[in-house]
């Protein structure tokens, strides 16, 4: 059976999310690899810095890579299927929205933070701990007092987040709302112009 616009669109964007976040996912989480190999440590780096900076490090390439797992095995099958009424997409509707909000929020979000303890650590090493409160206080929340919150990028990247998932939501509800009204504005045409023939 043939699907209608709404289901192909459905299917259209499953299928871009799963390779969106497959492809960020594999990104950031090498990334995050990489400068956890990379990073040089000063042996007098305080202890509770190391576990923070471990334990995000760990959470991040976890949930990216718990996406990465997700769309390589969706997608396969559902390119497989194609559109059609009993496309994976549908039954791992659920997989696919995780793996889209691990990879593109809670994902960028620890990447975020991750970049400031980063960004901290690296100028303490040379002795410029300004700078790394500074550049750490623009992205997440300064290290040594909690009580002070300036996260100004991560603000900003969470309002944009919820701004863009609200117009998605009212673009999508004002498309359906013309695809009805341009169906029924149809409807009634066939029905007036069958209304003239029998006039005839």
């Amino acid at each position: 059976a043939a699907l209608n616009m709404a289901e192909k669109y459905s299917y259209v964007l499953s299928k871009a999310q799963l390779k969106a976040s497959s492809n960020t996912s594999a990104l950031l989480a090498g990334f995050a690899m990489v400068c956890l190999v990379e990073l040089h440590y000063d042996p007098d780096t305080p202890h509770a810095l190391l576990i923070v900076l471990g334990v995000t490090t760990a959470l991040l390439v976890s949930v990216h890579l718990l996406a990465l797992m997700m769309s390589t095995c969706i997608l396969p099958y559902m390119e497989a299927a194609g559109p059609t009424p009993d496309s994976p997409h549908i039954r791992l509707k659920i997989y696919i929205d995780l793996s889209w909000l691990f990879s593109t929020c809670i994902g960028l979000i620890l990447f975020l933070i991750e970049i400031g303890l980063i960004f901290y650590m690296k100028f303490r090493a040379i002795g410029f701990e300004q700078a790394g409160w500074v550049t750490t206080a623009i992205l997440s929340e300064p290290i040594d007092n909690p009580l002070i919150v300036s996260v100004p990028v991560l603000c900003v990247f969470v309002m944009i987040s919820c701004f863009i998932h609200r117009s998605r939501a009212s673009h999508s509800i004002d498309r359906m709302n013309k695809k009805v009204s341009g169906l029924k504005h149809m409807l009634n045409s066939s029905d007036q112009n069958i209304s003239l023939m029998k006039i005839v």
